[in-house]
């Protein structure tokens, strides 16, 4: 049994709110395969609800020999936004299993059945016909791509159907928790009076799977199943870039996107760091900008000792939600490294600052303070953690200041990919006229190291 939870949140200038829950439980044997499976999705933009829809369902297939099974299937699921109040429907099944691999499945089904359904105040019952596809590959042992389409239309007019399609991403942190990433495609070509014919929804979350995964054979197996294959050790020293784009969709009945586009570059040595990031964040709601916050960090360190740096930074912010038009603030900083080893980093740094900015069609510069936490740690070759917390004051004045804290798990999918999912907190004490003190959004992006 599988259960999975994703959510996506901003809130402060912008807000907006999408979470999904999704339960499967399966049994399976050398005759029969049992599936039982709840998925639940809701969002708001701007305190708006624009997703609201949950389905129930169930399929039991009987092998008659490698390739072919006969089955049925049932299900009931409801649509607030696409003003769907109800629909039943159930089908039986004939089914063939085109690939059945160690690395691969590809299976494909079709079968008639009935319906009953109540959209738009009006109910109605007819006879149906199922063609449904499902298809699963494994890269490695903890990574797994799958992707399903369903179109069910009317037996009496093929023109009035369903089309389900949805295809994920999924890899393993442990050998029950993993995270998962997936999109999901409905298209009614018959929806209630004033509703939409497409909703599309881009979901990331994490699962829980009761069985879990076992371990590898004892003598050294590996989880991989590509010959010869062996993961990378992360890089202790010399440079190291990543690359992640994260993208966020709801469309339809209620349309938002978002982007998020990082850039790190960082070079270690025995004696000296550097660090170059520039991240952007970028997102609409119904068609107005509600996200759009760029920001950049440069910074070398020189070690003073085996813990003890200084050395120059430079940061830059622009939030148009914020109503920031820029910040600069060039920085002189000495650090000190609590914990500095192979796996694990945590570093206080501390150092006077000028900053020049242009808030609320207001522009100043005055002398500032900057002090910061910073902490990393490698669980293993496949997961790390970054976090940060960066306070900046001005030096006349305490009360105006701003705080920006930032944290993001990185797991490995196969060779340089990894997926990552993370959280971004903003607060500036004395915001903008008309702005909110806080901005948080959390996100989950495709990564590629080198």
């Amino acid at each position: 049994m599988t259960g999975a939870a994703g959510l996506s949140y901003s809130d402060g200038n912008s807000e907006s709110v999408a979470y999904s829950v999704q339960v499967l439980a399966s049994h399976l044997d050398d005759k029969n395969e049992t599936y039982l499976g709840a998925d639940y999705f809701y969002a708001e933009d701007g305190g708006a609800t624009s997703t609201d829809r949950y389905k129930f369902f169930a399929q039991q297939n009987r092998r008659l020999n490698e390739r072919w099974h006969v089955g049925g299937f049932g299900s009931w699921s409801r649509d607030d936004i696409a003003g769907l109040d109800r629909r039943i429907e159930g089908n039986i099944l004939l089914g063939y299993r085109i690939l059945d691999s160690e690395r691969a499945t590809l299976v494909i089904e079709g079968g008639p059945g009935y319906a009953w359904e109540k959209q738009g105040g009006i109910s109605r019952d007819f006879a149906t016909f199922r063609l449904a596809e499902r298809f699963e590959y494994r890269f490695t042992e903890t990574t797994k791509l799958w992707q399903s389409l369903s179109w069910t239309p009317k037996v009496k007019d093929p023109s009035d159907n369903l089309i389900h399609f949805e295809l994920g991403l999924e890899t393993r942190l442990t050998d029950r928790w993993a995270l998962r990433t997936f999109v999901q495609h409905r298209t009614d070509t018959s929806p209630a009076p004033g509703r939409g014919r497409t909703d599309t929804s881009f979901i990331a979350g994490v699962a829980y799977d009761l069985g879990g995964l076992g371990d590898p054979e004892e003598g050294g197996g590996r989880r991989s199943l590509f010959p010869g294959e062996e993961e990378d050790a992360p890089k202790k020293e010399g440079w190291a870039s990543t690359a992640a784009i994260g993208f966020s969709l709801n469309k339809g009945n209620a349309d938002s996107m978002g982007a998020k586009l990082d850039w790190n570059t960082a070079y270690r040595s025995a004696d000296c760091e550097f660090f170059f990031d520039l991240s952007h964040h970028y997102a609409e709601n119904n068609g107005s900008t509600s996200q759009d916050r760029t920001s950049s960090r440069v910074q070398f360190n020189r070690y003073l000792s085996e813990r003890f740096y200084v050395g120059p930074s430079i940061r830059y912010l622009r939030d148009g939600a914020a109503d920031i038009d820029y910040r600069v603030a060039p920085t002189v900083v000495a650090g000190y490294s609590l914990i500095k080893n192979d796996a694990t980093r945590l570093a206080l740094e501390f150092g006077p600052s000028y900053t020049f900015e242009k808030v609320g069609r207001r522009t100043r510069d005055y002398a500032s303070l900057v002090a910061a936490e910073r902490f990393s740690h490698t669980f293993n070759s496949r997961v790390s953690l970054e976090q940060a917390v960066v306070y900046t004051s001005e030096l006349s004045d305490f009360d105006n200041f701003d705080i920006t804290a930032t944290a993001a798990l990185d797991t490995r999918l196969s060779g340089r990919m990894y997926l990552r999912v993370g959280a971004e907190y903003a607060y500036e004490n004395r915001p903008a006229a008309l702005r909110e003190h806080h901005d948080l959004g959390l996100f989950s992006s495709v990564a590629v190291k080198f």
